[in-house]
Order: structure tokens, then sequence, then C-alpha cells
């Protein structure tokens, strides 16, 4: 076997499993109708966005700032553990259906 045909078969493997590529998939997905990675987006944007806050909050020199930047934090943290349950839940979904595409 050549190194042009091991290329060749390299592409083409690429090719047909190129679909399942998270960073094409992540901006393919920012208007798609998948549900799960809609809100895995999001959820990962909030979590971005919440650690710099935090990390803002460790460096505030005001008190009271500081405290509220802090709330603020644990707010959003309360709110993404609940939406991990939702993304457990699509995520079920989601496997259920790409292993009923490899058994087909």
């Amino acid at each position: 076997m050549s190194v042009i045909d091991i290329i060749f078969r390299v592409d083409s493997i690429c090719k047909k499993y190129e679909k399942y590529d998270v960073e094409k998939q992540r901006s393919a997905n920012d208007s798609s109708s998948d549900a799960f990675a809609r809100l895995y987006s999001s959820f990962e944007s909030q979590i971005d966005a919440t650690s710099q806050k935090a990390e803002m909050a460790a460096m505030e020199t005001n008190r009271a700032k500081a405290v509220a930047m802090k709330a603020e934090v644990r707010r959003t943290k309360a709110r993404l553990m609940d939406e991990i349950q939702k993304l457990q839940k699509l995520s079920q979904k989601k496997v259920f259906f790409i292993i009923s595409i490899f058994r087909a």
C-alpha cells in the first residue's frame, strides 16, 4: 500500500465521519434544529462568562462589589445546575438516535 493510497483512504474516512466532528458541528449547529447543540453551546458560553466574573470578583478590592458579583456567580451556578438535567435528557436521546443510525 503506497502513501497515496493511505492518504485517499484517510480522506474518505474523514469525509464519511466529518458530521461527528465537534468543532465543525459547533459552528454549523448555531442555527440548527438540534436542541442539544443549542443548549450545550448556551451552557458553555454561560460557564465561560461566569468563570470570568468569578475571577473578576476575586480581584475586586471593593468588598460590596465583590459580594454582589459572587452572589451573581452563585445564582448563575444554581441555574446551570438545573440545566444539567436538561442536557442529560437531551444527550440520552441523541445517543439513542446515533445508535439507531449505526445499527441501520
